[in-house]
């Protein structure tokens, strides 16, 4: 193996269960010990510590998501598997460059959240919580490939939206009609809290299941232009589905993501000296299986 200077962010690829994911924005890997101290009787410190069990390390990806080929988000592409963001699956990532080769597996996802805004590029973003990272010299990159097709690679074009349109299905006095707006940005996320279940004789978990209920979080912001009928009086809250359609110039759609369930939370509104009025709606919609 020639000997490696520095490692640039050009010389990095990131591979989940051996497909290359592009446009990779950052990566972050943190990995530490579970440790168990031993005390001794009649010694003030400690003298001897072990591995305990779920020994956990600690994955983040920030991509620029792509259209992919039927306009799904490939990004999310490998959660689709079982049951979505509540599934137990475990993923293996490795991390390639020219030093060598990082491999967590065991990896559940453990965060997702995409968000875009007019003219900007689609970012999105995920976490994963897996068994300890591995280390290895073998597999390292070269130049070869760097500039080499050979490899499987989630597929997509990058974009930008024109123009965000977002159609609620949400019945009762706290529906809204925001066809007539002008909407400026939208926020996806879920945040899962998992539970690892370790079996006796063995350091690493066997499952991560999700604690439940699990829910996500949808939000997007406007400039005012008429907001009426709205009342958030009511003591029961009204649920529907809200799709959020990501369209060009010409006003076609390139992209869309579709929540069941989703609850109004909150509505903000903001004013600043010799700026537009903008109103911002948060909502809560549940994971379900």
């Amino acid at each position: 193996m020639a000997k490696v200077d520095r490692v640039h962010s050009s010389d990095t690829q990131v591979f989940v269960d051996n497909v290359r994911i592009p446009m990779v924005n950052s990566v972050s890997l943190s990995s530490s010990k579970n440790l168990v101290d031993l005390p001794t009787l009649g010694v003030s410190h400690i003298q001897e510590r072990v591995l305990g069990k779920d020994q956990t390390s600690r994955l983040s990806l920030s991509v620029i998501v792509c259209t992919g080929a039927s306009g799904i988000d490939p990004l999310y592409r490998p959660q689709q598997r079982n049951f979505g963001f509540l599934n137990t699956g475990k993923y293996q990532f490795k991390i390639k460059d020219l030093a060598g080769v990082t491999t967590i597996s065991g990896a559940s996802l453990t965060s997702y959240s995409v968000n875009g805004s007019v003219g900007s590029v689609v970012e999105g973003s995920t976490s994963y919580d897996g068994d300890g990272a591995i280390y290895t010299s073998v597999g390292a990159l070269d130049i070869t490939d760097q500039t080499s097709n050979s490899y499987e690679t989630l597929d997509g074009v990058v974009f930008s939206p024109q123009d965000i349109e977002i159609t609620t299905t949400t019945n009762g006095s706290e529906a809204i009609n925001s066809n007539s707006m002008t909407i400026q940005d939208f926020t996806i996320s879920v945040s899962l809290s998992r539970e690892p279940v370790t079996r006796i004789g063995e350091r690493t978990p066997r499952f991560r299941y999700p604690s439940l209920p699990a829910q996500g979080d949808l939000s997007f912001t406007a400039i005012k232009n008429q907001i009426t009928g709205l009342d958030l009086s009511n003591i029961v809250c009204q649920s529907g589905v809200i799709k959020i359609d990501l369209k060009d110039n010409g006003g076609n759609s390139i992209m869309d993501f579709t929540t069941s369930g989703c609850c109004l939370e909150s509505v903000d509104e903001s004013t600043d000296l010799d700026d537009n009025n903008t109103v911002s709606f948060s909502y809560y919609f549940p994971i379900i299986l």
